[in-house]
């Protein structure tokens, strides 16, 4: 799948709320799905009578959480590789062994968003090599290039197929899963950004052969346009940010609130006990209000970036 035809079939996608992250489908006949899970991802799969299954997925933007350096993944355990393969030279060198691992592997996939076009027209073969030769491939050949640079560099990477589903219809399609230190496996698609999935992808055990039919019960929304872009890309941070309120000891009341609204509907609540703290926050503009009983004590606009620790003093009094 090329860039222009994912993103052509994503606007085709019914447009679900974007405060919610989660759908459940009937998936009848043919190939079924499994349970899956990895970090911000979610597929739950039970019988539903008649050889059907109802699956449940729900997806998370919260910020990734991975820790540790580059220079960790580089003296671990490698892990194997297509024979000959090697790390581009200009990829090479930019991967600094002081870098963040979860920044060293966000600097693969970049690479591979920039350097290889994904096309759904290609009929080339897809394995890693031809894929990175040719600088063209399909979405299972985008994912394998991924998978080998990953790997290549030292991470633990594979490849996820499955099912992406639309209101009347679900292609095969495949992406990546990614472990990093702390965070386990993260899913990446490439054909949407950089470390995206949402609900509308179904997790199979392989390939995609014998193509079920897929019913939409009930779907809220991905809430991707709350993620922060980043050279062009969606991109789910690693880090979040850290908002505290305080309240002046003249405006301290029993019971004040506050709440934290951003522009896709996440909406957040903590009581002043005596601070209110607000963690894992994506990157972007929020508003904050301060409620006593039935009135807004205060309300502003905050704009917050990846890893922001921010304290608030608020007298509701002024």
């Amino acid at each position: 799948m090329n860039v222009r035809a994912a993103v052509a079939f994503l606007c085709f996608l019914s447009p679900f709320p974007a405060s919610g992250e989660e759908a459940i489908y009937l998936v009848v006949g043919g190939d079924l799905p499994v349970a899956a899970s990895s970090n911000g991802y979610s597929q739950a799969v039970s019988p539903a009578g008649d050889g059907s299954v109802e699956v449940r997925v729900a997806t998370t933007l919260t910020p990734i959480g991975a820790r540790g350096t580059y220079a960790e993944i580089v003296a671990g355990e490698r892990p194997e590789v297509p024979s000959g393969f090697l790390l581009p030279k200009s990829l090479s060198n930019a991967l600094r062994p002081d870098l963040g691992a979860w920044q060293a592997a966000t600097l693969i996939l970049e690479w591979t968003a920039r350097e290889v076009t994904v096309d759904v027209t290609d009929s080339g073969a897809q394995d890693a090599v031809s894929v990175l030769r040719r600088g063209l491939g399909r979405c299972s050949g985008i994912s394998n290039a991924t998978v080998a640079l990953l790997r290549a560099a030292g991470f633990e990477a594979r490849t996820v197929s499955g099912l992406l589903i639309g209101d009347d219809r679900a292609i095969p399609h495949r992406w990546i899963e990614c472990r990093l230190p702390s965070a386990g496996w993260v899913a990446s698609d490439p054909t949407l950004g950089l470390w995206t999935v949402t609900p509308r992808h179904l997790v199979f055990a392989d390939t995609v052969t014998d193509l079920p039919e897929v019913r939409v019960l009930s779907a809220s929304g991905d809430g991707l346009h709350r993620l922060p872009i980043h050279g062009g890309r969606l991109l789910r941070p690693n880090q979040g940010a850290h908002l505290v309120c305080r309240l002046t000891s003249e405006g301290s009341r029993p019971e004040t609130m506050a709440i934290l609204r951003d522009s896709g509907g996440d909406t957040r609540r903590a009581f002043f006990t005596p601070e209110a703290h607000f963690e894992d926050l994506l990157p972007g503009r929020w508003i904050l209000e301060i409620h006593f009983e039935q009135s807004i004590l205060e309300r502003r606009k905050i704009d917050l970036r990846e890893g922001d620790f921010r304290v608030y003093v608020i007298d509701p009094g002024r």
